[in-house]
């Protein structure tokens, strides 16, 4: 597999956070399949207990936080995690009994609760996930929302607010998920099929409307006292809660691989449709011209290139993926001096200059064993290639190119001068004076892979 830039390779691999759509069950699966291997790891009791995924949901009144939470922890069980979803500390007996007037007590039990849940389930011993409702996020709007009732001092909830974001600076929560409606919307959902239409103590019109105020405030403090926090706003207004579930996974999910480092072999590998869907949403794609012959070395050396790496065998395995044998679309396995690599290129978007989504990461030998019994071999070819690289300095832009001179057997010789571009910035331009500079012009032209050009020289033979 060719190295490109290690940003590059992030772009292509990564899950967009939060994702562009949502996610099939399929999908998800394959995603939960990848991170529980991930994390699921042996320890000994002398060795620290590793990282639960530690996810905290809040948000306003009948926002769905309550009815997603069970869904969400349901899609993990069902994939084999062990998942614990606490009561929220207003549930525990003792909470809830009010064993005390004084608000600065029974408000500080709360926080005791909240703080053990975090503390104690951010590394807990038997559980892969963990969903807190109401956590250190909504304890700061608790204290700011009594505040304003006279309960504190503003010195006292200053002293509170700094121990609450102490806390949050230990990164000890993977995800945090708001969940707010519109005013209308809460209304809607708590009368519409209620016997009496009129307003509670805690759910009326300016109750819903003062809890966003306060949110917005207490999230606007958390982001300037704590930047980088994974939170994630849900609106739920006009969606069902179904929808709702779906769009919380299209957060969370790719925030748990970030977080834990799931790499990208974990879960692309058994899912085709996101495989595909990966590439297409990468910011990235791979502009290359593809030419006939090779050029003389002097050249190459005059142009600046270096050379990374003189000739080496190079082995490409082409996979089926589903109906694709003979398409645009490449799945392949790719043997070297370096290891085994894995190669997805979407459906090219030009002719000439091919414009690929892709997908590259490192294959264990298992893995590619996986994917030969997973995915049909349609054809294997066998190249020497030679890898140079041109100085980001001597570019008009500072970005990197690549020039692969292949021999290829039974195809003959072939030169591929490489760029990665994005919507907004794109090398045209350049590669085609590269190619000029080099010797080429527009005859020497090769539309298509190594993969098209042996299928078609297989059918003419």
């Amino acid at each position: 597999m060719d190295t490109t830039s290690t940003l590059a390779k992030n772009q292509f691999n990564s899950l967009s956070e939060p994702y562009p759509e949502y996610f099939t069950e399929d999908e998800i699966s394959a995603i939960l399949v990848g991170i529980y291997k991930t994390i699921n790891v042996p320890f000994t009791k002398d060795q620290p207990v590793p990282k639960t995924v530690l996810v905290d949901l809040f948000g306003t009144q009948k926002a769905g936080k309550t009815s997603v939470t069970s869904k969400i922890e349901q899609v993990f069980r069902r994939n084999g995690f062990n998942a614990f979803c606490p009561p929220e500390t207003a549930e525990i007996e003792s909470v809830r009994n009010r064993l005390t007037n004084d608000p600065m007590v029974s408000q500080a039990i709360h926080l005791t609760g909240v703080q053990d849940y975090v503390l104690n389930l951010a590394h807990h011993p038997r559980m892969h996930l963990a969903i807190l409702s109401r956590g250190l996020i909504d304890m700061l709007y608790w204290y700011e929302r009594d505040r304003r009732k006279g309960n504190y001092t503003d010195e006292f909830v200053s002293v509170i607010n700094r121990h609450i974001y102490e806390l949050l600076r230990k990164d000890l929560v993977d995800a945090f998920v708001f969940f707010t409606c519109s005013v209308k919307a809460a209304m809607e959902r708590e009368y519409a099929d209620a016997l009496t239409h009129k307003r509670g103590s805690k759910m009326n019109e300016k109750d819903v409307a003062e809890t966003l105020n306060i949110y917005e405030i207490v999230l606007a403090e958390v982001n300037e006292n704590v930047p980088g926090l994974p939170i994630f706003h849900v609106d739920t207004s006009d969606i069902s809660l179904k929808e709702t579930g779906q769009e919380v996974l299209r957060y969370l999910l790719p925030a748990v691989v970030r977080r834990f480092s799931v790499p990208s072999s974990a879960f692309l590998l058994q899912s085709p449709t996101l495989m595909r869907k990966n590439a297409k949403h990468a910011i990235n794609f791979e502009e290359q011209l593809k030419l006939k012959g090779t050029p003389d070395a002097e050249k190459i050396k005059e142009m600046g290139w270096i050379l990374q790496h003189g000739e080496y065998e190079q082995q490409d395995i082409y996979l089926r993926l589903g109906d694709n044998a003979g398409s645009d679309e490449l799945l392949r396995i790719r043997k070297d001096y370096r290891g085994i690599g894995f190669g997805y290129k979407g459906p090219s978007r030009d002719r000439l200059l091919s414009h690929r989504n892709l997908q590259n990461f490192i294959l264990t030998e298992v893995q590619a064993q996986e994917m030969s019994k997973m995915y049909p071999v349609v054809l294997v070819l066998n190249k020497i290639r030679q890898y140079y690289r041109l100085d980001p300095k001597a570019t008009c832009d500072g970005h990197f190119f690549t020039l692969h001179l292949d021999k290829v057997d039974g195809l003959g010789d072939f030169t591929e001068i490489r760029a990665y571009g994005s919507s907004d910035n794109m090398h045209t331009q350049e590669l085609f004076i590269m190619a000029s500079r080099l010797g080429f012009n527009l005859t020497d032209i090769i539309e298509g892979s190594y993969l098209t050009l042996a299928l078609a020289n297989n059918k003419q033979a």
